[in-house]
């Protein structure tokens, strides 16, 4: 006999995220050995926007499991009474009852020491290419040793033309490896204070996470 499928309410403002989610739950990625993330075509998820909620929730018409994506309008009642059942580089989620959360706190990851560690993590998850992307920008800019060297005698008063030329070139290279590393550098920091990008990197890694590790004891309960 057939398991009927239990619904899951899916509640987002990121649409991309939520797609990640039924992505992984509708993946069949079972084994005979073991269960991946959920049960194979246990859940049966029906995506609703912040609106949407907001009308259904006004009219009373909810029953069965909810999933809060990230800072959706009334939250804030829930989260100080959730059971926290993950919590790692600012990201947490947890449940109460029926109706569970994914969310994040970009205040966490206050340096860039543990902004790196965490996008270690981050990249390891399959998650859409262009939030590890931003991994490969978090460099530092090259010291001098890294910069070619320009030097010559001084104490020649006359330097004949080829050298002058030489120096001229050289010199230009220079300039142009250190404005390349200026920009890289920059590109670098920006990343880093785009709280917007940090806090959707962060929401993916929570989604990701919750699939792996603890939906299939929410839906459970």
């Amino acid at each position: 006999m057939f398991e009927t499928k239990k619904t899951l309410i899916v509640v987002y403002k990121d649409e991309l995220l939520m797609n990640q989610l039924k992505k992984l739950v509708e993946t069949k990625d079972d084994t005979e050995q073991a269960v991946v993330g959920t049960s194979d075509d246990s859940i049966n998820i029906v995506s609703w926007t912040e609106k949407v909620w907001l009308q259904n929730k006004k009219a009373g018409n909810i029953q069965g499991k909810i999933l809060f994506l990230g800072d959706i309008k009334g939250t804030d009642k829930l989260t100080p009474v959730i059971d926290i059942d993950f919590d790692e580089h600012g990201v947490k989620y947890g449940w109460a009852g029926n109706q569970a959360i994914v969310f994040a706190d970009v205040k966490a990851l206050t340096s860039r020491e543990k902004y790196d560690c965490f996008l270690e993590n981050l990249s390891a998850l399959p998650v859409p290419s262009f939030l590890k992307a931003a991994k490969d920008n978090i460099v530092t800019k090259g010291t001098d040793e890294d910069s070619p060297s320009v030097e010559f005698e001084e104490n020649k008063k006359e330097k004949p033309a080829i050298i002058k030329k030489a120096q001229k070139v050289i010199s230009s290279g220079a300039e142009a490896i250190e404005k390349v590393g200026t920009q890289v550098a920059s590109k670098s920091e920006e990343v880093f204070r785009n709280k917007s990008l940090m806090k959707r990197q962060m929401l993916f890694y929570g989604v990701v996470s919750l699939y792996n590790n603890g939906l299939e004891n929410f839906m459970k309960m």
